[in-house]
């Protein structure tokens, strides 16, 4: 199964490990498409990190940590077209509230 446009927004608090984020997609069948905007993790003791393995996507607005690791396809997102005739899609149209 293929994990795609999945965007975190508007999360806070501490975590227990060291990865307070991690996003381990098969090396196979990558994940693309992740969002991250508005999160703030931090560490009670010691300094909170982002794993990731074989995942694609951008961050916007504050992200901490920071998700360096993933490999950027924000322009994919926005530049795909789904068929000629239409326009490409906006951000906005990427981003949902709901969870």
């Amino acid at each position: 199964m293929n994990i795609s446009q999945v965007i975190y927004k508007n999360i806070s608090g501490t975590s227990k490990t060291p990865k307070a984020m991690k996003f381990a997609c098969s090396d196979t069948v990558p994940c693309s498409g992740i969002v991250l905007n508005n999160i703030n993790l931090e560490r009670a003791n010691g300094t909170a990190e982002t794993f990731c393995n074989s995942a694609m996507g951008f961050d916007y607005g504050f992200v901490r940590p920071a998700a360096d690791c993933l490999r950027s396809d924000k322009n994919s997102l926005c530049d795909a077209k789904t068929d000629n005739n239409q326009q490409k899609p906006s951000l906005e149209n990427l981003i949902h509230t709901e969870l």
